[in-house]
């Protein structure tokens, strides 16, 4: 699955609210340094490598931290990894406003049915 993949998938199931999304594309190693608008708002993160979709989250009020704090637990044994591959991606589904953060977790739970990740989020079985 490629990066676009994810994207049309998104905007396929969701089209009338994407308007409320920002969506950016981070190399991982370089998304706590990022300081563009609503990275650090409510939504859903994507973690990519070429292979296919490695996680999928979200967080009500910063979905940038919480993505960053998987590389830092070493979520799954596979996480760390990532801030040292050049092609690993972390996609940002942040909402422009955050009192749409409702949104996030229908999002996420949708990305996760559809893109198999390999580290699977416990709480959704």
């Amino acid at each position: 699955m490629e990066i676009r993949d994810v994207i049309h998938r998104f905007e396929a199931e969701f089209s009338v609210i994407a308007d409320r999304f920002h969506i950016r594309q981070l190399a991982v190693s370089e998304a706590a340094a990022c300081a563009e608008d609503y990275v650090a708002h409510p939504g859903v993160y994507v973690f990519w490598r070429p292979g296919g979709v490695v996680k999928v989250g979200r967080h009500l009020t910063n979905a940038r931290k919480r993505a960053l704090e998987h590389i830092v637990a070493n979520t799954g044994g596979s996480m760390a990894e990532l801030i040292t591959q050049s092609d690993a991606r972390l996609l940002l589904f942040s909402l422009i406003n955050p009192a749409d953060r409702h949104w996030a977790a229908a999002v996420e739970i949708y990305l996760e049915s559809q893109l198999n990740p390999s580290v699977k989020a416990a709480r959704l079985g």
